[in-house]
């Protein structure tokens, strides 16, 4: 059977999320050995990491939501010796990653937007062409998709009841973008925004509607591995793994 060790923040955000991870990997046919909790800010991971070392686990899978506890995890598996291959969750969340783990990030798998779709090059050129300087999928293209979903619920509104207010635009959210009538799919990151009865406060979640694509990460760059319709490149696994 195929082992992974999880980890995650010592917070609400660490536990949902690793409690989450678990269950779908025991759902696909994975053992998990062990789940450790690291404090928020945390920097001093060897004896952990030597831990999970020895536990021989294919794969070491979480979360944090900070930096500098990020960046030494990465640096101090490498320095250990630590074979698994690490899905990091939200390291591309963080402006300066590539620069606090350098190389030990190679091989590193996250989950996070990206330029996937031709609308969503376009709009990552053009913004790069008018204020000099490289937007991250997530907060410009995701900002952008959600602010012209909001534009809409705004229309929409007007049309319905005459007028913009807290309790008009409270209407529209629950009766129309709640039950899934309003939906919004001219984003450039993903198919459609749609929430439903079922998923609320979340969205709806599958290749149709709103996703993240799985990407590796080499020389500071994602390589987008999933899915197959924005593939650019094949997971690869450390020759030490293989």
């Amino acid at each position: 059977m195929k082992k992974v060790a999880l980890f995650g923040v010592d917070n609400d955000w660490g536990r949902g999320f690793c409690a989450a991870l678990g269950e779908q990997y025991k759902a696909a046919g994975w053992e998990v050995v062990t789940t450790e909790w690291v404090g928020l800010g945390e920097t001093e991971f060897y004896p952990l990491l030597n831990k999970l070392k020895g536990l021989n686990v294919s794969l070491v899978a979480g979360t944090m939501s900070d930096p500098s506890s990020v960046s030494s995890l990465i640096k101090q598996s490498r320095e250990v010796g630590l074979k698994s291959l690490i899905a990091s969750d939200g390291l591309g969340w963080v402006g300066e990653w590539y620069k606090l783990t350098g190389d030990a990030s190679d091989y590193v798998i996250d989950q996070i937007p990206q330029w996937t779709t031709p609308e969503a090059k376009k709009f990552q050129a053009a913004f790069v062409a008018k204020y000099n300087y490289e937007p991250g999928a997530a907060v410009a293209g995701m900002s952008y998709d959600y602010t012209k979903f909001l534009i809409k619920v705004l229309e929409a509104t007007e049309k319905d009841y005459g007028a913009i207010t807290t309790e008009n635009l409270f209407k529209t959210g629950k009766e129309k973008v709640m039950t899934g009538q309003l939906s919004y799919k001219d984003g450039i990151l993903m198919k459609e925004y749609k929430y439903t009865p079922e998923t609320f406060p979340d969205p709806v979640i599958d290749g149709e509607h709103y996703m993240f694509p799985v990407v590796q990460y080499f020389g500071g760059k994602p390589n987008v591995i999933w899915p197959e319709a924005f593939k650019d490149a094949d997971l690869k696994i450390p020759a030490n793994l293989k």
